[in-house]
């Protein structure tokens, strides 16, 4: 018998009860109340294990950022005997993976059993799901925060309260970064970005940004990737259109004209162009639906590696998004369109002047912008960025990161 029903039969409920409690016992299951007990013993009975780590990327659950070159760096040491876990979802394309690694769903107990006995975890944002089921991070447990963005231009966490308090972000924000030991940057800009929006949580170390290293390699075999998944032709051109998103969820500052988009490109640079569209994580699904019904036009949203993407690309065009001061050190084109610049709640660290690229309000001055790029002005700008936000990396980011998250650890080279 179901022990579910004979719990109920043995307290001999009236019968009109019963199917409501049978419904009730079963869902609670595997929710809110089992999971913070779970939690609690947990907290008293699990052991850190020095061999564990584990990786997170809460928003899009894939294998991508800079977790994803950190994670391929340490595999190729091999002295290293790691337990190595990913969270996933139903989402996480999981054929990008290695099979050495273990995969393991972010929404489940034997997740919060692999965060509870992790020596390292390695982040790219904020792991809300499980401070909000209970964990919390061991005393053996090293936290390591890579963050999503580089160089960025909207205000984070701290830096704007009013805008994450009304999302109700805010509580589980600022737990979230009490548990950060050590954060990597690229850029002084960002150090002190850190520091204040984080609440002053962890170290931040310039030890650079793992995901932009390819960045620093030879293009051709990520171009050749990206175009060949999206079945391009090799002399195709890809504008990549990457905007961030909105608190509200206003809609109406996408509403970028796609043929005079491409029709300025092909005066201005010439050849055949594609527009690859790549929606935040936080967006509601459909906002680009109309756009992706016009010819050309290609939904890059759920491809695995933003970074191969820009660096397969020919011309960004984005609003607020840290892919514009990431794309300064490709010193490849990129203009900004921002419809609602004066509007924007989060606000920014600098002027939008400050960045190489032009800014937009509407489709006739994109087109412009567009027409009138300056490649050498352009190229001289985006070096004056680089330099004022006092910008340094290289291809070798992911070793140097692996290599102080194993010293952490107390692991061998």
């Amino acid at each position: 018998m179901d022990k579910t029903k004979w719990l109920i039969k043995n307290f001999i409920l009236p019968s009109s009860y019963e199917r409501v409690l049978i419904r009730f016992l079963r869902k609670i299951r595997h929710t809110y109340i089992l999971e913070r007990l779970y939690c609690k013993l947990a907290r008293k009975f699990c052991k850190v294990r020095a061999n564990k780590i584990v990786f997170v990327n809460p928003h899009m659950m894939q294998y991508f950022d800079s977790t994803k070159y950190i994670l391929e760096e340490l595999l190729s040491m091999e002295s290293n005997k790691l337990d190595i876990v990913w969270a996933t979802s139903k989402i996480t394309d999981i054929s990008y993976m290695p099979k050495v690694i273990r995969k393991i769903n972010y929404n489940s107990f034997r997740f919060l059993y692999e965060l509870f006995t992790a020596k390292a975890l390695v982040v790219n944002s904020h792991i809300f799901l499980p401070l909000k089921k209970g964990f919390i991070k061991p005393k053996g447990t090293v936290y390591f925060q890579t963050f999503h963005g580089s160089m960025g231009i909207k205000k984070l966490d701290a830096d704007a309260l009013e805008v994450f308090d009304k999302l109700g972000w805010l509580k589980w924000q600022k737990r979230s970064c009490a548990m950060f030991d050590y954060l990597f940057t690229d850029s002084e800009l960002e150090k002190q970005i850190f520091k204040t929006a984080f609440w002053g949580y962890g170290e931040v170390l310039k030890l650079g940004k793992a995901r932009d290293s390819i960045f620093y390699k030879d293009p051709k075999p990520f171009i050749d990737k990206v175009k060949s998944f999206y079945k391009l032709k090799s002399k195709d051109r890809i504008c990549l259109y990457a905007p961030t998103w909105r608190p509200d969820k206003r809609t109406y500052c996408y509403n970028i004209d796609i043929n005079l988009l491409k029709d300025s490109l092909h005066k201005r640079f010439g050849g055949n162009w594609k527009v690859l569209i790549r929606a935040h994580s936080h967006m509601q699904k459909g906002v680009f639906e109309t756009l992706y019904n016009q010819d050309e036009v290609i939904d890059a949203s759920l491809y695995p590696d933003m970074q191969e993407l820009q660096v397969a690309s020919d011309v960004l065009i984005s609003d607020y998004s840290s892919s514009l001061p990431e794309f300064a050190i490709l010193k490849k084109p990129s203009f900004i369109y921002a419809t609602d610049l004066e509007k924007y709640e989060n606000g920014f660290y600098y002027d939008l002047d400050v960045l190489p690229c032009k800014v937009a309000r509407n489709n006739y001055e994109l087109m412009t912008n567009i027409l009138g790029f300056d490649e050498v002005a352009f190229k001289q700008k985006a070096q004056e960025f680089l330099e004022w936000a006092g910008h340094s990396d290289d291809e070798n980011s992911p070793k140097r990161i692996a290599s102080f998250i194993l010293e952490k650890m107390g692991a061998r080279l």
